[in-house]
């Protein structure tokens, strides 16, 4: 009787030894495992957090190649959106005192390496500037290049663009004399989102 008893205390003990290090190794089991969701949810937190950043333009709608670009104080509120924020967040400057009334046109789909947007601004009540821009995955500003003006003071001077995948073609125009006078620039995008400018036609009548 008492082998009996002793057998069953110790089959008792060990059934509890092996739950307890069952539910250690659940518990162990699910500390880790929460542990891998844990950082899981941070990493798509990241990546979130950096696609936000780095995608400031999903908001913009995007032009597809070929692009002309003529704008001009008639069309101006019929394009795009008033700046968000973003040119803030890029630290866009126009270098001209008096800017004001910014709007971002669109977004133009160069290349995956860098992000390209179009942005108009009025300088006093006789100017208009639009200026294609590149950004950086950082949010840094590479180059910009202004493709199309518009004046009113005058009505005498105007500059539109022709934006293709390999090459921007920016014709400006001057109306003062009885002939009018044209200048053509070429450039091309490079691949690290900057412009070159290729060549000079110099002005036709």
């Amino acid at each position: 009787m008492k082998k009996l008893i002793t057998l069953f205390l110790l089959a008792a003990f060990l059934f509890v030894a092996c739950d307890n290090k069952t539910e250690k190794k659940t518990k162990e089991g699910s500390i880790e495992k929460e542990a891998v969701d844990g950082d899981s949810l941070r990493t798509v937190s990241i990546k979130r957090n950096i696609a936000t950043e780095t995608d400031l333009l999903t908001s913009l709608p995007i032009r597809h190649f070929p692009i002309t670009d003529s704008t001009r104080f008639e069309n101006l509120e019929k394009l795009g959106i008033p700046d968000n924020g973003l040119l803030k967040k890029i630290n866009f400057d126009p270098r001209r005192k008096d800017a004001t009334n910014f709007r971002l046109n669109y977004s133009i789909p160069f290349s995956k390496n860098f992000g390209a947007l179009v942005v108009t601004y009025q300088c006093g009540e006789n100017e208009l500037f639009t200026t294609l821009i590149t950004i950086n995955n950082e949010n840094k500003i590479i180059d910009k290049l202004d493709v199309a003006y518009d004046e009113v003071a005058e009505s005498a001077f105007n500059k539109v663009s022709k934006i293709e995948k390999d090459k921007i073609t920016i014709t400006s125009s001057n109306w003062m004399e009885e002939e009018p006078i044209f200048d053509t620039e070429t450039y091309i995008v490079e691949s690290n989102g900057k412009f070159k400018k290729l060549q000079t036609e110099g002005m036709q009548k």
